[in-house]
């Protein structure tokens, strides 16, 4: 044991540079491959947000049937974070169509965002109306005491103005319309090939 110990050291005396030019090289291929893991994942992320947020669009007929109030088209959004990633791999053309695919996606989820609340909004007020006639119907000790608002200041904080029902619904229908699918076309057919492990190629 203690003569391999002693034969390892004498190699590593005797051979500094290529020992030096092993660590280094090493260390350099554990960086690339970091990066190209990054890039392969990035890749995998953006084609699942991509399908994923396509399905509900159809399933909603592109807005003519509704969304659901509880789900969003983009609840990641992985492309903003890694566009700076694929800008050598896609033409200009690409990168704007997918940049304008989530623009688009993003939009629409704010959408059914606002019709939750317009949903909500009717329902807030209602409890707020009848909280008021409860309270009203008590002592006023309690006010003075605890410093709570008043219902009508209640009232006016919650019955703030929401847009009309039928405009987001429009909205809604007229964005869904004009989004362009990508998942069978040139661009994202780069990156399912980014995405895909390569055994022959480091990058």
């Amino acid at each position: 044991m203690i003569n391999i110990l002693n034969l390892t050291q004498d190699f590593l005396n005797s051979n500094v540079g290529v020992v030096t030019f092993l660590v280094g090289f090493l260390a350099i291929y554990l960086y690339i491959k970091q990066r190209i893991d990054k890039k392969r994942d990035a890749a995998r992320l953006i084609l699942q947000e991509i399908r994923y947020a396509e399905q509900q669009i159809r399933n909603s007929g592109r807005g003519a049937r509704g969304y659901s109030l509880a789900s969003k088209l983009l609840p990641t959004n992985s492309w903003n974070d890694n566009i700076h990633l694929f800008i050598k791999n896609l033409k200009e053309t690409q990168i704007d169509m997918i940049s304008e695919f989530y623009s688009k996606a993003t939009y629409i989820d704010y959408l059914i965002t606002e019709r939750s609340n317009q949903k909500i909004h009717p329902k807030i007020v209602k409890q707020v109306q009848s909280g008021s006639n409860q309270q009203g119907s008590a002592t006023g000790q309690y006010d003075e005491v605890q410093a709570l608002p008043t219902p009508q200041q209640i009232m006016q904080i919650v019955q703030i103005p929401t847009p009309d029902e039928s405009i987001t619904i429009q909205l809604l229908t007229e964005v869904s319309s004009s989004i362009e699918f990508l998942y069978n076309t040139p661009a994202v057919e780069k990156l399912r090939q980014i995405s895909e492990p390569k055994w022959y190629c480091l990058i």
